[in-house]
């Protein structure tokens, strides 16, 4: 085979191994291989995190659903930042309302928060559609850790006897790290009654429930259930609409409170025009440091501050003698100088105290006094050592 023979050879294998190269790289970049590598940006679903009781969260499901009517091409999918904790922290989500933008496997290729419409929404559809250079490239699952602390805030309950509001810390059971306090803080209030010691008492009238919350030309408004219109105007109505503001004060950037129910708009109620209704306590507040680790014991650790000088009177029984407590009281908290309570995470890991926290509110609920609460406390873990605790008073 002369030379020119073999250059012919040469140059004809080149010409093969390039088509080959080039047809199987047309083939890769028409395969669902390729989408993969290059990050699947195609819209294929749109999902909304919501919370109940927030305004914009409303307006965004509101949205959605106006979308899902209109645009079949899409998958729907509705959470609730309360209970789908799982996806919540899957997805990373910290604010509410989100709408994320998943590819076909579920991955986030795009997102909004605040101030979602139906346009936006469809805005930005466009834009993942026209400018997918311009779209962040697919996202695998993100994780978002629980919150390390937990986050308390400020009820304020009312004292029949000195006619004011006394000021109540309680954590928020936090599963994902979303924040939602103001939301948290009004749902609790007005669940607030069954759960203070006797000499307080919730300011929310029994039947009245929370509703939403929202903002209006800078105003914070509060939506209660119509039920509460039977006490609007009256004195009862305006100790739970003072109640409310004193609350919702104590968060950073309220200007203004205005509670709302049906056709009833209460008056708006600055800071200034609730000076003096607050005793100003710290009984029932909690030191702002240390924070309190993250606990699931959060109905024992609440009640242990609403009780505080009830479970002082009810011993414990799993040795925490030896660490110098002296009542159920010291396994979750160590009252301060000034009145409040800082936070230990004893009880956090012990299930005796919570046992014997759970034994008083028990009795309480069946209306025993303090003294028989703790004569069944005694009875039940007669023959262990318990605690040097003094005996509650006649």
């Amino acid at each position: 085979m002369n030379h020119k023979q073999i250059w012919r050879w040469r140059a004809a294998l080149i010409t093969f191994l390039i088509l080959l190269v080039a047809g199987g790289f047309m083939l890769f970049k028409s395969s669902p291989l390729a989408d993969w590598a290059a990050g699947d940006t195609q819209v294929k679903s749109i999902a909304v995190f919501a919370l109940k009781g927030c305004g914009s969260c409303s307006k965004a499901l509101e949205a959605m659903e106006q979308l899902e009517a209109e645009t079949p091409a899409y998958r729907f999918q509705y959470f609730s930042i309360s209970e789908d904790t799982e996806a919540v922290n899957r997805y990373g989500i910290i604010e509410h309302p989100t709408i994320l933008f998943l590819n076909a496997q579920d991955e986030e290729v795009g997102r909004l928060t605040a101030d979602i419409s139906s346009e936006r929404i469809m805005r930005e559809l466009e834009t993942l559609a026209e400018d997918p250079e311009l779209v962040s490239p697919a996202q695998s699952t993100i994780i978002s850790a629980v919150p390390s602390t937990m986050p308390s805030v400020t009820l304020h309950a009312y004292d029949p006897h000195s006619g004011l509001f006394t000021p109540v810390s309680q954590y928020v059971q936090a599963d994902t790290a979303v924040r939602y306090a103001k939301v948290s803080a009004m749902t609790m209030l007005t669940q607030l009654g069954d759960l203070l010691p006797p000499e307080l008492e919730s300011a929310i009238p029994a039947g009245v429930t929370f509703v939403e919350i929202r903002t209006e030309n800078g105003t914070t408004v509060v939506e209660l259930s119509t039920s509460f219109r039977d006490f609007a105007a009256s004195e009862e109505g305006q100790r739970a609409e003072q109640a409310i503001a004193l609350t919702l004060h104590t968060f950073e950037g309220v200007h203004g409170v205005q509670v709302v129910s049906g056709s009833y708009r209460g008056s708006m109620l600055q800071a200034k025009d609730l000076a003096g209704r607050s005793d100003g306590k710290s009984d029932y507040l909690l030191n702002p440091a240390p924070p309190l680790p993250h606990i699931t014991s959060v109905k024992e650790y609440n009640a242990a501050i609403l009780h505080a000088s009830h479970l002082a009177f009810m011993p414990c029984f799993c040795g925490c003698g030896d660490a110098g407590h002296s009542s159920n009281l010291n396994c979750y908290y160590a009252r301060g100088d000034d009145g409040r309570l800082t936070p230990t995470t004893h009880a956090k890991f012990c299930q005796t105290c919570l046992d014997i926290t759970n034994m008083y509110l028990d009795g309480r609920q069946q209306g025993l006094d303090l003294k028989d609460i703790r004569q069944s406390v005694d009875q039940a873990y007669q023959g262990i050592e318990p605690t040097d605790t003094p005996l509650p008073l006649d």
